[in-house]
């Protein structure tokens, strides 16, 4: 009896110490999980006391010199690269400035333009007419020319001579013309052994819609001539002309001549 009384002792006594033991794990995990949160914030402090890293600070200086200065101008200098001073490039100025021979940098085109050039306006269109006096100058100037030219002896006198004769009713630089590019009616003509003669001139003002408007210097005439010729090709026909006439001084000479020049 007594042996079994201290079996049943110690069984009590074993029961005992099996929940001091959970207790004692539960707080050792309980420290454990305190430690590990400690040592989480106190890495999270030390981090937030600690300078930046020289890297990061160096591209945060970069990104913002890119910002403010700007890619083309400021990076260059920024990285100590040495650019050449340029102009700035617009439509009127050339890319890259040329130098010449001596030294001696041109002119832009923006600097030409600047100094020479003055605003440019558009003239008022001319709306004053010739008068009465000047309109029929101008018409006995043209049937004047028109009888002298197309009256033709082609055996006694060259095309070049006809073509002076009557210059005194042309400009000097309609008759250069004329004499520079020959007549092959003429050559026609001398070669049919005939002659020409002018039966009628006709002249008067073209449809408003076939020549420019008159002017006090520039008049436009229509001007009909009917020819009679003789030798081989004898006959008669019209040789239709648009002549304009311009003023010089107190005359009018025939300066522009649209048309058949000869029979």
């Amino acid at each position: 009896m007594p042996a079994a009384r201290d079996h049943g002792q110690e069984s009590t006594d074993g029961n005992s110490t099996h929940p001091d033991e959970t207790s004692e794990r539960r707080s050792r995990r309980q420290r454990r999980s305190e430690d590990a949160a400690r040592q989480r914030a106190e890495l999270r402090d030390r981090r937030r006391s600690e300078p930046a890293s020289p890297l990061g600070v160096i591209a945060v200086v970069v990104l913002l010199a890119v910002i403010v200065l700007g890619v083309g101008g400021g990076l260059p200098r920024l990285l100590g690269q040495k650019s050449e001073d340029q102009d700035p490039v617009g439509l009127l100025t050339p890319g890259a400035s040329s130098v010449s021979e001596s030294g001696t940098s041109q002119p832009s085109v923006s600097e030409i333009t600047g100094s020479a050039a003055e605003p440019l306006t558009t003239p008022p269109p001319q709306t004053e007419r010739p008068g009465v006096a000047a309109t029929t100058a101008a018409d006995t100037t043209a049937r004047s020319w028109a009888n002298l030219f197309y009256k033709r002896t082609p055996a006694t006198e060259t095309y070049e001579q006809l073509v002076d004769r009557a210059s005194q009713f042309t400009t000097p630089e309609l008759a250069t013309s004329f004499a520079s590019a020959g007549d092959a009616t003429y050559d026609a003509l001398r070669n049919s052994g005939g002659t020409s003669k002018v039966l009628s001139v006709a002249v008067a003002a073209p449809r408003p819609d076939t020549a420019p408007t008159d002017t006090p210097t520039r008049i436009t005439r229509l001007v009909t001539v009917k020819v009679q010729t003789t030798g081989k090709d004898a006959g008669i026909f019209d040789v239709p002309l648009l002549v304009t006439l311009f003023r010089e001084g107190d005359r009018w000479l025939v300066g522009s001549i649209d048309g058949g020049t000869g029979p």
